[in-house]
């Protein structure tokens, strides 16, 4: 075998194998995408503005308006690609007996979250890097105006102190998303199409007082924290 032979036959093989190269590169570049870029989803939450916050429900129909504070958590990209569908999914409710011991709340449906101000979808489209977007996951009417949106809550609850209303994707018509006073704890998964579900559990201490100013209210009539991870 002559000397252009063997160059011609190397370069036939060379290039063989950059094409081969090619094709996986082609094939798996997501993959490979993936262990440099990532998205991961955060969730904080502070007792306070813009977190939890003071807005009035409005009834259409009527154009009448009730009290009400709505708290909300905030979720966060901490990874370096764009999370892509985000969601947020309540998957059990317990309650805080006398013996300090946690009770499943057997009426509550698990059930995804409404993002706030998106009018209930479940899914949000996109979140950069570094961004945040807010979560509703439940509102407290003033217990005297509740009849001008036509809330009901279930007869279990006092009619006259403040109620839990969880923002889920659809109200039961049991009435299983709505609770009295009491400490609460609501074990929550939050994930993406691009983003493991990460676990989470809120505490939530409702007094079944109302106030009319937002600071007092967030300061004495209900709390939440994050008491996992």
């Amino acid at each position: 075998m002559d000397y252009w032979t063997k160059v011609s036959a190397i370069a036939q093989v060379a290039l063989a194998v950059l094409t081969l190269i090619l094709a996986g590169v082609a094939i798996f570049q997501e993959t490979v995408r993936g262990w440099f870029y990532r998205s991961r989803l955060a969730l904080s939450v502070v007792c306070a503005p813009p977190d939890c916050v003071a807005v009035p429900i409005f009834n259409l129909r009527t154009g009448e308006a009730a009290d009400a504070v709505f708290l909300r958590v905030n979720v966060s990209n901490t990874g370096n690609a764009t999370a892509i569908n985000a969601e947020v999914y309540a998957r059990e409710l317990r309650q805080r007996r006398a013996d300090s011991t946690w009770e499943r709340v057997p009426t509550f449906p698990p059930m995804n979250l409404k993002w706030a101000n998106l009018g209930g979808t479940i899914y949000f489209p996109r979140i950069a890097p570094g961004m945040g977007k807010a979560c509703d996951v439940a509102h407290i009417t003033s217990p005297g105006e509740r009849g001008k949106i036509y809330e009901s809550v279930p007869a279990a609850v006092d009619q006259q102190r403040t109620a839990l209303v969880f923002e889920l994707q659809a109200a039961p018509n049991h009435l299983g998303h709505i609770v009295g006073p009491g400490t609460y704890r609501l074990d929550l998964l939050v994930a993406a199409e691009n983003a493991a579900p990460r676990a989470y559990t809120l505490e939530i201490n409702l007094t079944g007082e109302w106030f009319k100013d937002e600071t007092r209210m967030l300061r004495a009539g209900v709390g939440i924290r994050i008491v996992t991870p």
